[in-house]
C-alpha cells in the first residue's frame, strides 16, 4: 500500500472494497483521474488483511458481504471513528430480501405511491396448493427471496397459470410471487447518491394482453424466463407514451427512502400501474452501476466531495465543544479555588 499521508494534494482518502466486475466498471481511469484533480484518492482495499492495517482511509466504498467482511469494517470503525464507511452492512442487510426491501414504502405514505402485492412462498409444499395465490391474479412475477448477489439472484420468471407454479418450473423456494401489472413497457430506474437523484426511462416487461395470456399459458407450460418473453410476446407498448413521473415526486420518495433505509448509495425500480393513477416501487438496489449514467464521474466526485464537507463540519463542531468544554471547566475550577468573602 502506498504511503498516503503525505501527498498535500489529497484531499479525500478513499478506500474501496468492491468485486471484480465493479472495480472494471466503476473504477476506470477517466474516474480516477477526474476525481484526483479534485483531491479524491482512490485505493483498493485488501479484503484478506484487516483494514486498520491499511490506509489511512478518510473513507470507505464496499460492496462485499459476510461476516468476516462486517467484523473488519465494525474494527476500522471503532478505532477510526472519524472515518465515514459507505454504507453500514446492517443497512445493506435490509436490501437482500424482496420482502424487507420494500417495507419502508408503505412508511412513506406518499400519495399515488405504493407496491405490488406480494406473498412469500417458503418451500415446495405450498405451490401445490391453489392458496398459494392468495390475492394474486395471473400473470405474476416469481423472484427469488433473496436479492443478494448470488448466482440465480436475477433468475426471475412469469408465471400464467397454476400449472406454470408446479410444472417444469427451474426457481426454487424460499421465493416470493410478485403480482405483475401492466405498465407499458417501460420502468423508470431512480439512482440515489446522497442528495444526487436521477430519473431514467428503460424498456421493461411488455404488457400482457388476454389473448398473450391464454397462448402462453397453452405453449409455454404456463411459465416463462424474462430472457424468452420479450421474443414471445408482441403485445408492446411504446415507451414514448409512458410520461416520466414529476420532478418533485421522485425527489420526494428519493428522500424519504434515503432516511428510512440510511443508505447513501442505491437506486429504486418504480412502474406507472396503468389502470390506477398510482407508481409501484418493485425493487430496491444497493450500489448500483452508476457508470450508466452520463458524466457520472462529476456526479461521484461531487458525492465524495460533500462527504469530504461533512467530515470538516464534524471536525469544527467538535473543536468548538472542546473548547467550550475547557473553558467551563476552567470558570468553574476558577470559582471553586476563590476564597469566599463573608
Amino acid at each position: 500500500m502506498p504511503e498516503l499521508a503525505g501527498d498535500e494534494s489529497c484531499l479525500l482518502r478513499v478506500g474501496y472494497a468492491l468485486p471484480a466486475r465493479k472495480i472494471e466498471a466503476f473504477m476506470v481511469p477517466e474516474f480516477i483521474n477526474y476525481a484526483k484533480q479534485r483531491g479524491i484518492h482512490f485505493f483498493p482495499i485488501d479484503v484478506s488483511n484487516p483494514l486498520t492495517d491499511q490506509g489511512p482511509f478518510d473513507c470507505i466504498i464496499h460492496k462485499l458481504y459476510g461476516h468476516e467482511w462486517n467484523l473488519n469494517l465494525q474494527h476500522f470503525t471503532i478505532n477510526h471513528p472519524n472515518a465515514t464507511v459507505i454504507d453500514p452492512p446492517s443497512a445493506i442487510q435490509r436490501l437482500h430480501n424482496r420482502i424487507s426491501m420494500l417495507e419502508p414504502i408503505s412508511q412513506l405514505a406518499i400519495p399515488h405511491l405504493n407496491i405490488p402485492n406480494q406473498i412469500l412462498v417458503p418451500d415446495v409444499v405450498s405451490l401445490t396448493s391453489l392458496s398459494a395465490i392468495n390475492d394474486l391474479s395471473f400473470p405474476v412475477i416469481a423472484k427469488p427471496l433473496l436479492a443478494d448477489g448470488g448466482s440465480n439472484a436475477h433468475d426471475m420468471s412469469l408465471v400464467f397459470n397454476n400449472e406454470g407454479l408446479t410444472k417444469g418450473f427451474e426457481l426454487e423456494p424460499p421465493m416470493i410471487l410478485q403480482q405483475f401489472v401492466n405498465h407499458g413497457g417501460v420502468i423508470f430506474k431512480v439512482y440515489v447518491a446522497d442528495d444526487y437523484v436521477k430519473c431514467v426511462k428503460r424498456s421493461s416487461l411488455p404488457d400482457v394482453s388476454e389473448e398473450t395470456m391464454e397462448k402462453m399459458g397453452s405453449e409455454c407450460g404456463g411459465v416463462m424466463k424474462f430472457s424468452q418473453i420479450s421474443g414471445a410476446v408482441t403485445s408492446m407498448s411504446g415507451d414514448e407514451k409512458v410520461t416520466m413521473p414529476a420532478p418533485e415526486f421522485i425527489e420526494a420518495v428519493a428522500e424519504g427512502l434515503r432516511v428510512a433505509l440510511g443508505l447513501h448509495l442505491f437506486n429504486f425500480d418504480m412502474i406507472k400501474d396503468d389502470k390506477r393513477d398510482e407508481y409501484l416501487v418493485i425493487d430496491i438496489n444497493y450500489f448500483p452501476g452508476y457508470e450508466k449514467l452520463p458524466c457520472y464521474e462529476m456526479v461521484m466526485t461531487e458525492f465524495f466531495l460533500k462527504i469530504k464537507e461533512s467530515q470538516e463540519k464534524k471536525k469544527m463542531t467538535t473543536k468548538v465543544d472542546q473548547i467550550l468544554d475547557k473553558h467551563l471547566s476552567s470558570q468553574n475550577s476558577e470559582s471553586l479555588s476563590s476564597p469566599t468573602i463573608m
